[in-house]
């Protein structure tokens, strides 16, 4: 497992200036769609290591990676990211014959308003606007996979803490946006991609949809287990006319349960 040993060695060099540092691993199942307004989706059960790591500076958690670059009163400029899956275009009969989708990344700042709490705080609620750098890769080569910006809301707070464990939720909401380079990359079609049942289609920047999604947690010193559900809503979005577009709504659901192996409480 060179990820894990990866791990060890990076955060181990991290340790010291941890307020908090939790390694472990566990297994993840989930019900993703192949890309947004897809009518196929795809079932996943995969083996994930858990990385809790919080000190003033960095946040990096089971969903995310933040990083607190500025703040003034209850404004906070954070560094954050995301992850799309790949996807094989034989697996999905809208895009047969079509270049496959490859991981994308995505990596930016995200500016946020707090109303209550902070970013480490146990109940928090802010609207943030965020703009991320998307890169697609098959890990052989990178590709510019164009931007994502925009607003969102955000609340967590915990519904039950006992001295051993504690249940907190959350919810998001996301209006999304996106230049044409990002959504030609999953909605385009070339002259070359086109044919009876796929006519050529070029995006143009502008709305792309918005989500709203709810997530548990139990955490415990020994156990993590939490999972999620997300609503995707397209209609009147810029790619909504692509041929590749089979749907204006997704739910894309998940569940996960990870053991803790290691442990670390800074000072």
């Amino acid at each position: 497992m060179p990820w894990l040993a990866l791990l060890l060695c990076f955060f181990s060099s991290l340790s010291f200036a941890a307020s908090k540092l939790e390694l472990g691993g566990g297994v993840f199942a989930a019900d993703i769609p192949h890309y947004l307004g897809a009518d196929q989706s795809e079932q996943y059960i995969m083996p994930v290591p858990y990385v809790r790591y919080q000190s003033d500076e960095l946040d990096v958690d089971r969903n995310s990676l933040t990083s607190y670059l500025w703040h003034f009163d209850n404004l906070h400029l954070d560094f954050s990211a995301g992850i799309s899956i790949a996807v094989k275009s034989v697996d999905n009969q809208a895009r047969e014959g079509m270049d496959d989708l490859d991981w994308v990344f995505e990596l930016g700042p995200s500016l946020n308003y707090y109303f209550k709490g902070d970013p480490q705080a146990a109940e928090q609620l802010y609207i943030g606007l965020f703009t991320r750098k998307a890169m697609a890769t098959d890990f052989s080569s990178v590709a510019n996979a164009g931007w994502r910006y925009g607003p969102s809301i955000y609340y967590e707070t915990p519904v039950f803490i006992a001295p051993t464990f504690e249940i907190t939720t959350s919810i998001r909401a996301n209006a999304n946006f996106a230049d044409d380079r990002y959504l030609n990359y999953y909605y385009g079609i070339s002259a070359l991609d086109t044919h009876d049942s796929r006519s050529e289609f070029n995006s143009q920047s502008g709305y792309s949809g918005a989500d709203i999604s709810l997530g548990f947690n139990f955490d415990s010193k020994k156990y993590w287990l939490g999972g999620f559900v997300k609503y995707h809503y397209l209609a009147k979005s810029k790619q909504q006319r692509s041929p590749l577009v089979k749907q204006d709504s997704n739910i894309s659901f998940g569940f996960g349960v990870a053991w803790k192996f290691y442990t670390q409480q800074g000072k």
